[in-house]
């Protein structure tokens, strides 16, 4: 969870079903790292706003 309601966008992982709050950098580090439970590549359509 982001802390201080910094949270923009909840991201859902297509493979693993993973659910997180992230921000900005985190949705970032996500799209160019993958997921961070299957690694699973990981597109801007898995990201929703809040």
């Amino acid at each position: 969870m982001v802390e201080n309601g910094a949270a923009e966008y909840r991201f859902v992982c297509d493979e693993c079903g993973e659910s997180l709050e992230v921000n900005d950098a985190m949705r970032d580090t996500l799209i160019e790292k993958g997921c961070v439970i299957c690694s699973a590549t990981v597109t801007t359509a898995e990201f929703s706003t809040e």
